[in-house]
């Protein structure tokens, strides 16, 4: 017999249910399992963010200075039944009105754009040298808009009149404090009031989805106008009197949807799907430091239908993104992360949030989403209507938090592939708190998870493992080669691992 342990988790979610890494999973859902990498640690339940979410439509957010050294959460909708921006906002605190504790936005003044229709891609805070002249920026047809959150001014709804088919997230670079901000194949840029509409433009084949900071440049990501072929990500060293780029990188196939920096790699993040070139969409993760083109370091594969806006938002060095894909039989949907553990680790893949708990979307669709200190809003369509979700502010642990392990975790090759007895599992945890519950699985040669027990604290009993010989039926393990084991937790239970003991029935043949 042999025995086998599993406490390790950093890794991340991996497409291969063979991978043959210690630390990798097959899915991580609602589980925070880059802060610690010995204990997957479940995320707080979401509540509803917004009690007029279906008529306010709220796809965007951004934290701006609201007076003095007050700084709020600013979220972008639209005026109820029209296409026109507005903008509410939440003061950054709890237990008091309109903060993050609760679902109700604050109205400032002046807050709504008289014409236009609302672009959600673009919603960025410039602050100003001169405190007074700052301002929050967005777009609507052919121009970008700009409010005023300090001292409300009338909405600027002439803003600057700009062409465009797509717009992108724009970014203030902390290398001059100069607003950037792409559309179709060029950078526009702000410099404390005075716009530069064509900074810098590249081939017209392209358009530009994503950009961020590296070091002294600003990194582009770009994408084929066709929605097939190659991305690239340029190296721009800000000078707009050039029309050079200082660097030049294939990217793939798949249209470039996310790109930032983490510890001096680029990371960026593909889709390839959505039409008829593809079986099976594709999401690529890809990594440069140096060199002609990105590393693909992993790919997940789904179904059809997935769905990846260009949301991204960089917080304690993990990019989150948004991404809703059939993984390993079922959705996966919400707000994912890709980060890593240490500087000596590999960036590891995490679906962080789902929208609306353990229930699944019915024909819904991500828009948006906004980390502010602990509170994730995730901003979806389900059936239709339109929701905004929040961390709850009370330690409230009811929404499911998922581990699927790969095929045989930790075995050597040829018992992989050797007949086997399951004997008996264990499940460790932090000391269970009260109503802290554990549920494992299992499964064998592909089939369906079977039970094997549910494991509850009470007040006098907080167990730290759980071991049994049996499952839930009171009948022995089935026997096959291949095993998978699931891990499910509410309550507010942290898993630290488990183990798994088996014997080998039969060779190869």
């Amino acid at each position: 017999m042999k025995t086998l342990t599993v406490n390790q988790f950093n890794g991340g979610m991996v497409n291969d249910s063979r991978d043959p890494r210690e630390n990798v999973t097959r899915v991580a859902t609602n589980f925070d399992i880059l802060t610690n990498q010995y204990r997957m640690t479940p995320y707080r339940r979401s509540e509803s963010g917004d009690s007029g979410a279906s008529t306010s439509k709220k796809e965007n957010f951004v934290i701006a200075l609201r007076t003095g050294t007050e700084y709020r959460l600013y979220g972008l909708g639209v005026v109820s039944g029209t296409g026109r921006a507005e903008i509410l906002m939440k003061t950054l605190g709890t237990g008091g009105s309109g903060d993050l504790s609760d679902a109700t936005w604050l109205t400032p003044a002046n807050n709504a754009a008289a014409s236009g229709t609302v672009n959600f891609d673009l919603f960025v805070y410039y602050r100003y040298t001169t405190v007074a002249n700052s301002r929050i920026f967005g777009a609507s047809t052919n121009r970008i808009w700009s409010y005023d959150p300090t001292s409300p001014a009338a909405f600027d709804d002439a803003g600057r009149a700009i062409n465009y088919t797509n717009i992108a997230q724009g970014l203030v670079h902390s290398k001059d404090d100069i607003l950037y901000i792409p559309y179709d194949n060029k950078i526009a840029k702000n410099n404390q009031g005075v716009w530069t509409d064509a900074a810098i433009t590249i081939p017209s084949h392209l358009y530009i989805t994503s950009i961020c900071e590296t070091g002294n440049f600003l990194a582009i990501a770009a994408a084929p106008l066709s929605g097939n072929g190659a991305s690239r990500v340029y190296l721009w060293d800000r000078d707009s009197s050039l029309t050079t780029l200082s660097e030049n990188i294939y990217w793939g196939e798949g249209i470039i949807k996310v790109l930032e920096d983490i510890d001096g790699f680029l990371i960026g993040i593909s889709f390839s799907g959505g039409n008829s070139t593809r079986f099976n969409d594709r999401i690529v993760f890809r990594s440069w430091q140096s060199g002609p083109s990105g590393i693909e370091f992993e790919s997940l594969i789904g179904t059809t239908n997935s769905i990846m806006p260009i949301a991204k938002q960089k917080v304690n060095n993990r990019i989150y993104f948004m991404l809703s894909a059939n993984l390993n039989g079922s959705v996966r949907e919400g707000v994912w992360s890709i980060g890593r553990s240490s500087a000596n680790s590999a960036f590891g893949i995490i679906h962080e949030r789902t929208p609306n708990n353990s229930t699944a979307l019915s024909s819904g669709l991500l828009n948006n989403f906004f980390l502010v200190g602990d509170f994730m809003f995730i901003s979806y369509v389900d059936s239709s209507v339109y929701y905004l979700s929040k961390t709850d502010d009370q330690a409230s642990y009811s929404a499911t938090s998922i581990y699927e392990s790969t095929i045989n975790p930790k075995m050597t090759e040829l018992d992989k592939m050797s007949k086997k007895q399951l004997v008996s599992v264990t499940a460790h945890y932090v000391k269970l708190p009260s109503a802290g519950q554990v549920v494992m699985k299992y499964k064998v040669d592909g089939g369906s998870y079977t039970t094997i027990f549910t494991e509850i604290g009470t007040d006098t009993v907080n167990p730290v493992f759980t071991e049994t010989t049996i499952d839930a039926s009171g009948t022995q393990f089935t026997s096959g080669r291949e095993y998978e084991f699931r891990l499910e937790s509410t309550g507010g239970a942290e898993i630290t691992g488990f183990s798994y003991k088996y014997s080998t029935l039969s060779t190869l043949i």
